[in-house]
């Protein structure tokens, strides 16, 4: 009895003469349309047909007609690219209230021939436009020969043959290396997924995030971009760095991750958090070379049980288009040793203006200041002078503090 799929497909009834008719069937993808640029955009259901492949069987050796096929799963979009190869099903399409036969063939994942995530492509040497360098190369690989490539892109058509398309091969894009038990999810661009564990294994190839713990102790690591640093071995696995790997995001449990930082200061607590490189229980780290939160409709909250540390090597700013209210029982600036107390402004300027204007006021009379030299009143000419230019700095200053639009920074004279 027949194995496998083979199997399956004989298992379906008797054999057909058009290898088509099998329940499952192997295709090279010919074209897909991803979007309304394609030339039968209209003609395979418009935006409803993004996704469709055209593909030729691969048992077919000779040149043949493509046929048609959709996505098999709503939810999950991995298209393939041309070239690569994939698993086919005829199964029941939009007549199904019409009780007819007529059946479509739907596709799944490409298939892994390569075992990378970045492409499984297999061209067809025996078109005649496939080069004398394609053939050799793919017909030594048949011959069990592995494909290392270096010098640059292996010259497979992976855009569609009628529009083109934007994928570029890049020959040093690594695959992820697996941990026992890892649920690994990546695309075709460095970019990656792991469900994974401590794992201390004896590989050559370390992971850099397995020093605490013990085996076992889940952590989640989602990962846009690998290192740009990384060799042009692209066939040789790599593991997450979260210093080299351009954004990164981890959810830890008992690791040690060895986070490089451009500022850890942590001078203004009197008893520092515990420093990144060691820190081993649950936390989640977000790396890249710029991080923003931004809230469109509410706020933004910061909320710790224990500490909060904000640290820069260059500037920190907070501006507000109103307030900005600081709520504690001390408040120190410019040291956590700071112990110079801050006038209470509003007090302080109400004080302040009742004495300038009593310092105004008395200088209005020395201003009127006389001496009777001879039995006439004269103005004095030592006290009046000064007492008017004084007189004078005081009104200065009490416009100044009347000011309304003057900047304040407010204080508050006890706990509520």
């Amino acid at each position: 009895m027949a194995k496998g799929f083979a199997g399956v497909n004989r298992s379906s009834g008797p054999a057909s003469a058009n290898p088509v008719e099998g329940t499952i069937v192997n295709g090279r993808v010919v074209d897909i349309i991803l979007d309304e640029t394609h030339p039968k955009w209209s003609e395979l259901g418009q935006w409803n047909g993004i996704g469709t492949i055209e593909f030729t069987l691969l048992e077919q050796k000779e040149q043949k007609e493509s046929t048609i096929a959709y996505p098999l799963f709503p939810q999950l979009k991995n298209y393939p690219l041309v070239n690569e190869t994939v698993l086919l099903f005829r199964l029941p399409n939009r007549n199904l209230d019409k009780m007819s036969n007529i059946k479509s063939y739907y596709y799944i994942n490409p298939v892994n021939l390569w075992n990378h995530p970045h492409h499984n492509a297999f061209p067809d040497i025996f078109k005649e436009e496939a080069t004398d360098g394609q053939k050799a190369d793919y017909q030594e690989i048949e011959g069990g020969a592995v494909r290392r490539i270096k010098d640059g892109s292996t010259d497979i058509e992976l855009n569609s043959p009628a529009i083109g398309g934007t994928f570029v091969e890049k020959i040093d894009t690594h695959p992820i290396l697996p941990f026992a038990g890892d649920n690994i999810l990546e695309g075709r661009f460095g970019n990656s997924i792991r469900l994974g564990n401590t794992s201390k294994t004896p590989s050559k190839i370390k992971n850099n995030w397995s020093g605490g713990g013990n085996n076992g102790d889940p952590i989640i690591i989602i990962r846009n971009g690998q290192d740009p640093g990384a060799s042009d071995e692209g066939w040789i696995p790599v593991v997450e760095n979260i210093n080299k790997d351009l954004s990164s995001i981890y959810l830890t449990s008992t690791q040690l991750l060895p986070l490089s930082t451009n500022k850890e200061n942590y001078k203004a607590f009197n008893t520092p958090p515990k420093a990144i490189k060691t820190f081993n229980s649950p936390q989640i780290i977000l790396k890249s070379g710029r991080i923003i939160l931004n809230s469109s409709e509410d706020d933004i909250l910061l909320n710790s049980k224990n500490k909060i540390a904000v640290s820069s090597e260059n500037e920190i700013g907070i501006s507000s288009v109103k307030n900005v209210n600081i709520d504690a029982n001390n408040i120190k600036i410019g040291s956590r040793f700071a112990n110079q107390p801050i006038i209470l402004g509003q007090d302080f300027m109400d004080q302040f203006s009742q004495l300038l204007i009593t310092l105004k006021n008395l200088t209005s009379v020395l201003e009127g200041l006389q001496d009777w030299p001879g039995g006439s009143a004269v103005p004095n000419a030592t006290v009046s002078p000064m007492a008017s230019a004084a007189k004078n700095v005081i009104e200065e200053i009490l416009n100044l503090v009347n000011d309304p639009k003057a900047p304040l920074l407010s204080s508050k004279s006890k706990v509520e």
